[in-house]
């Protein structure tokens, strides 16, 4: 995968590639060879938060988007991102993959209300309730755990999944027919992708 669209495949390799010398110094910039996935830009970002939420490098971002400045990214712009860099919520998000049965874990953001968190991810209030009884979901609060239904993701979420953890599209719909052998698998691989992504943190 060439790492100047964001639009391929993730987790495509990044091929080495030169850019023509600078000016003056005469330094080049390399594209590194490393496993990327597609990361679209919330608002707020910029490359040096993203860089730092992620523990990587801003050269190590700019070398697999060609072209791309780093002051300058536009909310809902695609780019592309080592695919072993993840960030705190990110882990948190393949923590709650790793659960058994119908549900996965959530952790609450902060100011987050349950209203937000079944509109982004299209989730109904009686599949909610059905799965956290006694809970009072109306007074969430920050880093409370609660469940929701496996396979709603919000786009972001489904973005890192399938980019990083390489878990596969169908597992986002209902009507996928994934069995416990291919839920388990995807656990296992979400659960690799996590030990991987923090033993990352040192290269």
């Amino acid at each position: 995968m060439m790492a100047t669209s964001a639009s391929t495949r993730p987790c495509a390799r990044a091929r080495p590639q030169t850019t023509p010398k600078a000016r003056r110094s005469g330094s080049r910039l390399t594209t590194k060879a490393m496993l990327v996935r597609p990361y679209t830009v919330r608002k707020g970002d910029t490359i040096f938060k993203i860089s730092q939420k992620r523990d990587v490098k801003i050269e190590d971002i700019l070398s697999v988007n060609h072209g791309l400045k780093k002051d300058v990214i536009e909310e809902g712009q695609t780019i592309l991102l080592p695919s072993s860099k993840l960030s705190e919520r990110d882990r948190e998000i393949l923590d709650g993959v790793k659960g058994k049965g119908k549900y996965r874990a959530y952790p609450v953001r902060k100011g987050e209300t349950i209203e937000d968190i079944m509109s982004k991810r299209g989730i109904k209030v009686a599949e909610v309730e059905a799965l956290n009884e006694g809970v009072d979901l109306a007074s969430l609060k920050a880093y409370q755990v609660i469940k929701l239904p496996k396979n709603k993701y919000t786009e972001r979420e489904k973005e890192m999944l399938v980019g990083c953890a390489r878990v596969p599209s169908a597992f986002f719909s209902g009507k996928s027919g994934l069995g416990f052998g291919k839920i388990a698998m995807v656990v296992l691989i979400a659960g690799v992708a996590g030990v991987a992504a923090w033993k990352s943190r040192e290269d």
